[in-house]
């Protein structure tokens, strides 16, 4: 791309840092980007020099050259990746320009990944602010996944939902409710003194009218299964002394261990439970234990002597595990969360009973986008239904007609039209479309 004129006033013309990222000397670019001698601020990137057709990300982007994004947002967090350049394009559609291959396909992924940090940043902001409209049309140009929307963006201590409750506007919680029903409603601030619920900021508002629909809602959008179940009685640990374990079967530990319990009295000493979890979170191993749990982890008495108590607490785990694990376990949780809003999303279609929003559809599409931009779900060869979840024997007649766990019967044929054949490999890859009723009448 070139430039019409040269302005060398521009901070980031006078350092040289837009002249290396145009030529691609990167060693250069990253020398003038930490030039002490010429500090440089992310409002410097965030506007067009006088004369120039491209800015920083989009030289950047024109070369798809990774590193270079990573270290230039690492050194200014708040650069504005959707910076237009003068023709009006934006750094994907610069990409898109490109030929495609390995390095614009990981490029794409990398800076889509950090645009959706900056969105989510943005429309927390629009709640901080009040703007509501703003919000939800942004949500529908840019949507994001229901776990990115159920988060606290890194670096601050308020989520979209927080934000909202300090307003206490039940239209709004509607509104987003609407958009994502399997929006978290007990979602922790991420505050160190002191974290709290979203109804606990409503409650320290005066919300009453607002608190109360929340607890409402609360009990209404309670799925059927364990994901958001009731959690057991114990809510921190206690010391494994005398306490007999249910897995390695020793009451003498060592000083300081600690032990979990179920509603039934059945301990487990600290490291048996951490294997425990492990297991149970295990999502390429247990997929469909998983599933059937709900995403929660439960006693292991469970199997064996049909023990029928609540499921840990979340805090509980994450009191005895560490960090690493119990992302794992909220991986699992959240795998089961995205399995039910597929189901919920298609029966739309399959029962003709409405239509999937833009915000729905491209939720699913990035449950199963794959990092070369395909899908890793089945779509019927017949009708084009999809996406079709399989991850399991890949013979379809091996369990066809069998009963399953809720007394029903297996059925692997399209869900839509009924298309059947006899292996998982035989079924197209899904192409990430959406195919209505009428589409197949």
């Amino acid at each position: 791309p070139k430039r019409k004129l040269q302005n060398l006033e521009h901070p980031i013309d006078a350092t040289g840092v837009l002249e290396a990222a145009k030529i691609g000397r990167w060693s250069d670019f990253n020398t003038h980007l930490n030039n002490p001698s010429v500090p440089l601020t992310a409002d410097d990137f965030n506007e067009l020099p006088p004369g120039r057709t491209y800015g920083v990300i989009h030289q950047i982007a024109y070369h798809r050259h990774l590193p270079a994004l990573t270290r230039l947002l690492l050194a200014h967090p708040l650069v504005d990746l959707k910076l237009r350049t003068m023709d009006g394009q934006t750094a994907l559609e610069v990409v898109g320009e490109q030929r495609g291959g390995k390095k614009t396909t990981e490029f794409l992924e990398g800076l889509r990944e950090r645009q959706g940090v900056q969105t989510h940043h943005e429309l927390v902001n629009k709640a901080r602010d009040g703007k509501w409209s703003e919000l939800f049309e942004q949500l529908e140009t840019e949507p994001l996944s229901i776990e990115t929307i159920n988060a606290v963006p890194a670096g601050r201590t308020w989520g979209i939902l927080h934000q909202i409750c300090y307003w206490g506007d039940i239209d709004v919680l509607n509104r987003l409710l609407t958009a994502f029903p399997d929006l978290d409603l007990e979602v922790d601030t991420d505050e160190e003194a002191a974290v709290q619920e979203p109804a606990d900021i409503a409650i320290g508002r005066g919300h009453t009218e607002f608190v109360n629909a929340l607890h409402a809602k609360l009990e209404q959008h309670k799925p059927a299964s364990l994901v958001t179940a009731p959690s057991s009685a114990m809510k921190i640990p206690v010391s494994a002394a005398s306490k007999l374990c249910t897995i390695c079967y020793v009451d003498e530990h060592k000083d300081g261990m600690v032990a979990v319990s179920c509603d039934n009295d059945h301990y487990m000493c600290e490291e048996c439970f951490s294997g425990w979890v492990e297991s149970e979170s295990d999502i390429d191993a247990n997929p469909q234990s998983i599933l059937l749990n709900g995403g929660r982890i439960t006693c292991p008495c469970k199997k064996s002597d049909a023990c029928d108590s609540l499921a840990y607490a979340n805090k509980l785990i994450a009191m005895v595990v560490n960090d690493e694990l119990y992302e794992k376990y909220l991986r699992a949780r959240d795998f089961v969360v995205g399995k039910e809003a597929v189901a919920g999303a298609l029966s739309k279609i399959k029962d003709a009973t409405g239509s999937m929003n833009a915000v729905e559809q491209e939720q699913i599409r990035n449950m199963y986008r794959t990092a070369d931009g395909l899908y890793s779900a089945y779509m019927c060869g017949a009708c084009k239904f999809g996406p079709i979840d399989h991850g399991w024997c890949g013979c379809l007649t091996s369990h066809q007609g069998d009963e399953n766990e809720d007394g029903g019967s297996i059925n692997n044929s399209c869900p839509k039209c009924k298309w059947f054949v006899n292996n998982i490999s035989d079924w197209p890859r899904w192409d990430g479309q959406f195919v209505s009723t009428t589409d197949t009448k």
